[in-house]
Parts: C-alpha cells; structure tokens; sequence
C-alpha cells in the first residue's frame, strides 16, 4: 500500500533547495578559478602554462567529484555528502587567501615555472573544485525527477551559477574589493545554500564564518607599500623611500618604473632611452607600455620639445604615472592595448619604443611578425623600433628568436646590452650601417651622451641566423621566457 501523498510545498522546497546548492557550487568554484589565477600570477605569471594549469588542475578534481557525487547521490549518504561538499567548498574559500600565499611560494621555490604552476594549482584549487563538482551530480540524484531530466536540469542550473560567478569575479570582485575579498564573497552563496538543505542550518553557522574570516585576510594586503591598488589588468604596488619610488605590477620583484629623486640616472636600462631619439630623423616618440614614464623622463629631460605618445592598458597606472611619478601633461597617453593601438592608429613616430611586460612576461602577441609588421607601419622613414628585452639568465633564449622575428620585418637589427641582463634591439626602417648609428649617437645633445655611450659600448649586429621567427599561429615564448628569466 502506498504512503500518503506528499505535500505540495515539498516539492518545491526540494527543488529550490537543489537548485541553490547546484547554483551556488557552480558560482562558488568558478569564482575561485578566476581569483586563483589571480593568485598563483606573482609567483608563475599570467602564461599559457599557468593558465593551462589552472584549467587542467580544475578539470582533473571536477571529474573526481563528479564521480564521487554521482556514487554518493543515490544513497542514505547523499543529503549529509551534500552538506559536506557545501561546507568543503566554503572552507576552501576561507582558508585560501592565508595558507595559498604560502604554499604558491613554497611551490615558486620548489619547482620551476612550468611544474610549479601545476603544484600551485592542484594546492589551492584542488579541494574545492573536487568538493564542489560533487554537488551536482548529489543534487541530480535527490531530484524529484529522474534520469536525464533530472541531470540536465541541475547542470543547467550549476552552469548558470559558473557563468555569473565567472562575471562577478572578472568584473567585480578582483577590481572592486580585491583577491582576498573575493574568496569572502565566493564563500557566501554556498553558505546561504546550506540552509536549505535538510539539517544544513548548523552547518550553514560554522561556514558563515568563513566569509569574515577571508575578509579579514586583505587587511594586511598592501603593507610596506606606498601604495597598493587591485585593478582588472594589474596589481599596482608603489615602494618609496628617501632616495627613490619604484612601481611594479604584479610582481613585487619586477620593477615597471623607477625613479630617483634627485634626478639622478637610475643605473637601470631606461637612462638609454635619453639617447634614443638620436637614431631617428626626428623626436616623435611612441612608447608602447607607458608604466611609470621613465622612458618618457629620460627622453624629455635631453629632448625637451620632443613629442611623445605612450600607450598603457591600464587607466589606473596612467593615474599613478601621474601623481606619483611626476609624468608630464605634455606627454600624451592612449589608454589602450598596445597592439590594437599600432594596428589602428594613423600616426607615424620617428622611434617606437616597445617595453612590455605582465608580470615579468613579454605578452606573445606583442613579439611575434604581425605585431613588428604593425609597428613598422607606424615607424616614420628614417625612424627605428627600440625594445626593451630582459633576458638575465640566457640572452639567446629571447634576445635572438626576437631579433630574428623584428629582422622578418625590418631591414636591419642591431642589439645592445643595457645592463643587469636587460637589452635593446634597435631595428631600422631603412637598412642602416653600424657606422652611420654610431655617428648618430655620437652626436646626441649633452644629456643624452652618457645613455648614448652606453649604448655604443657594446652595439652590434643582431645574430639571426639559427633563431626562429615567432608568429601569431606558433610562438613559444612563454617558455622561452621562463628560460631567459630562471635558467630553466
């Protein structure tokens, strides 16, 4: 004999309850994919292979818990593994932002760059996104429907809550509150769904302190910095002190921009850029990756009625140029993505500076034919291309697969070291003597004389010969990268 009818408000509770468990999972684990990349990028950058990491780690649990859940979601078990899951992911959340920082760097030091990012990703996003992905396939299980209906309904209903959850981080979270608040905000969802869930309301009061407790974790972001600022592009660190102010992005050992305060050369690769404009038939000057202005300083400082353009990405760095670096108004800025901004623009400049990095990592896009065709384009008769390029451990690594790319495009290429394992290509629009660029540098005005003896001490034809040409469809110079920078 069957039992009684059930209620009509149960069915629907159950529902609503299932479908804020898959929802909340679901925005809950791809917040946290989004701000682990954010994470784990000081110590393995924002590369293919972190990001292949990320991916791949994700995937690997996801598809462990989603069989778990699904052995799980059709037994006694299935409403307690589902509280338990909830509660994982929330944990996971909280505890992040304290012990990832920690575990990232003890990865950083263990491993190289390519290894590391697997380790770091399997530590700080292993958990969750194993405890999470069991959620839906328990929620499909204890489904008043059943069978396909049921297990495309909650997936449906888990892949809404990774898209929202996918958008608040991108466009919310990481720029408005910040990493750490961020995990805060992704363990809020999951908490509220606890409550639905049969015997959740115990569980749903341990987790809700997990949301202040990874709030808490961002109060000490920032410390011994003049100034720290999370944007969607970048994590903008400013250190000062008596003599100097430095920026770096992303990476607090990697410095964007560096200036003395007494006006003094900074011993660094930017005192080069004074002389520069020596090499073109003229001073329009387009600096592809603004930062902090110091190529813009060093060139107005020897060229005054110079007209420079820079391009930066990231309008919060412009500010920063602006009112901590001391960048001049005449110096226009195009706040744009380097690459868009030589591809569409109709200006011409006599030298072109290109000095990009994420990271410590040159962006692929901007290292390959196309991008050097598209800059050509934008170099004026008579002008040149000069790139930063920091290779320390091993200069071929990157400086001759890059010179062998401008020199797919450019007549001539010629390479300077610049000192502490920075150097510049200069590659001409017009072929161009050894000779008649050291003429042209010899005759700098007074304060470009001594960044142009630098540059004459050690100038010299680039090796293209052996190297390969880096293109849109084939590039490995995220390895190439990590080679020039670790040795490995």
């Amino acid at each position: 004999m069957s039992g009684p009818d059930p209620s009509p408000a149960r069915p629907s509770l159950r529902s609503f309850a299932l479908a804020a468990a898959a929802f909340s999972a679901g925005w809950s684990l791809m917040m946290m994919e989004i701000l682990g990349g954010r994470l784990m990028a000081p110590h393995f950058g924002y590369s293919v292979y972190q990001w292949g990491a990320v991916i791949g780690v994700v995937m690997t649990f996801m598809a462990a818990g989603y069989w778990t859940g699904g052995q799980l979601g059709d037994g006694p078990k299935a409403v307690p593994a589902l509280r338990a899951a909830l509660l994982a992911g929330v944990a996971a959340a909280a505890l992040t932002p304290w012990l990832g920082k920690p575990m990232l760097a003890d990865a950083a030091g263990r491993f190289n760059a390519v290894e590391g990012s697997v380790v770091g990703a399997a530590l700080i996003l292993g958990l969750p996104s194993f405890a999470l992905a069991m959620v839906s396939p328990i929620c499909a299980g204890l489904s008043s429907l059943t069978g396909a209906a049921a297990a495309g309904r909650i997936y449906a209903v888990g892949t809404l809550g990774s898209i929202g959850g996918t958008f608040f981080a991108s466009f919310y979270a990481i720029p408005q509150v910040g990493v750490s608040a961020g995990y805060a905000l992704a363990a809020v969802l999951p908490t509220l769904a606890c409550l639905f869930v049969p015997g959740g309301k115990r569980v749903a009061a341990a987790a809700a302190l997990a949301v202040p407790l990874a709030w808490a974790a961002g109060h000490g972001e920032g410390q011994g910095f003049a100034l720290y600022r999370e944007t969607p592009h970048n994590t903008i660190m400013v250190q000062e002190d008596a003599e100097q102010i430095r920026l770096h992005l992303n990476v607090a050992w990697a410095t964007q921009s560096r200036l003395r305060k007494d006006g003094g050369p900074t011993g660094l690769y930017y005192d080069l850029f004074a002389a520069v404009p020596a090499l073109g038939n003229g001073s329009r000057v387009l600096v592809l990756g603004l930062a902090g202005g110091a190529a813009a300083k060093e060139i107005l400082d020897s060229w005054p009625g110079a007209d420079i353009l820079g391009v930066e990405l990231d309008p919060a760095v412009v500010e920063v140029a602006r009112e901590r670096f001391g960048l001049r108004p005449e110096v226009r800025v195009a706040v744009e993505d380097a690459r868009r901004h030589v591809e569409r623009s109709p200006e011409q400049h006599d030298v072109v500076i290109v000095d990009l990095y994420s990271t410590a990592l040159i962006p692929f896009f901007t290292a390959t034919r196309e991008f050097f065709a598209a800059v050509e384009r934008r170099v004026a008769p008579g002008g040149v291309l000069v790139m930063n390029v920091a290779s320390p451990m091993d200069r071929d690594a990157l400086v001759g697969p890059l010179a062998a790319t401008q020199g797919a495009v450019f007549p001539s290429v010629y390479v300077a070291d610049a000192g502490r394992g920075n150097y510049l290509l200069i590659a001409t629009k017009e072929a161009r003597t050894l000779e008649d660029l050291s003429v042209r540098l010899r005759a700098a005005p007074p304060g470009a004389a001594y960044a142009a003896s630098r540059i004459l001490e050690t100038l010299a034809p680039a090796e293209l010969a052996g190297h390969p040409v880096l293109t849109d469809d084939r590039s490995d110079i995220d390895q190439r990268s990590l080679t020039a920078l670790y040795g490995r």
